[in-house]
């Protein structure tokens, strides 16, 4: 908590002094759209993940099911500590600074500036450093991430829609289908260890893809969408 309210203090010096302007032009004080941007960005983050995990457990016919030892103080633990990394590290990439390199360079450099920054940033979260494959591969999903993120902020002039996409994701992966090592066993677990199918290459092709890039394609393709018919709407 500590850590966020300095970053706040540290934008507001920023963009106070470099822009000549307040938080307000990344969005930060709330508001009717903003906050349901967060929402939105919540519910199409956590749809997108549950209906992918959803139909590859029916093809891997390894279904899904309630961890039984997984109780509500354990959930809001793992929510309270999701929501305040996810503010740290948008504060970090979508705030001030991408603010102030969108000023100065435009939003395409910008943008591709945070999403290297992001990605660079988890070979060291994950400790992936003098791994190349794996470093590689960090660089090119989570940086794929981190751009889409940052293209909700330009696009939305506000922290709240990349907070919520971000949010929304991390919750799917480490909360619901309990895929970080880090938190451990949380609200969904898999009936089986190993995946009793194994489906084709027309089939694990596709499933790859949409693990690796899926999300990111299609949360860009509606953010541009929905900004355009915005743009052009009376």
């Amino acid at each position: 908590m500590y850590g966020i309210l300095i970053e706040l203090l540290l934008s507001y010096l920023l963009l106070k002094y470099l822009a000549k302007t307040n938080l307000q032009a990344i969005g930060f004080l709330p508001s009717g759209i903003h906050l349901l941007q967060l929402l939105v960005g919540i519910l199409w983050a956590v749809l997108y993940h549950c209906c992918f995990e959803y139909g590859l457990s029916l093809l891997v016919h390894n279904p899904w099911k309630l961890n039984p030892a997984y109780g509500i103080p354990d959930f809001w633990s793992s929510f309270a500590y999701l929501l305040r990394s996810v503010v740290y590290e948008e504060l970090i990439f979508r705030g001030a600074l991408l603010y102030l390199l969108i000023q100065r360079f435009g939003g395409r450099l910008a943008m591709l500036v945070s999403a290297l920054s992001f990605g660079v940033y988890h070979w060291f979260a994950w400790q992936a450093w003098g791994n190349p494959a794996q470093m590689l591969m960090i660089l090119a999903t989570t940086g794929s991430v981190g751009f889409v993120f940052a293209y909700a902020f330009y696009r939305s002039r506000s922290v709240y829609l990349p907070i919520g996409l971000h949010f929304g994701n991390n919750l799917s992966a480490m909360v619901i289908f309990s895929k970080s090592d880090m938190l451990g066993k949380q609200l969904l677990l898999k009936q089986f260890v190993h995946d009793p199918v194994v489906p084709n290459a027309l089939i694990s092709l596709p499933a790859l893809f949409l693990h690796f890039a899926g999300f990111q394609l299609l949360t860009w393709l509606m953010l541009k969408w929905y900004f355009s018919w915005r743009k052009l709407a009376p």
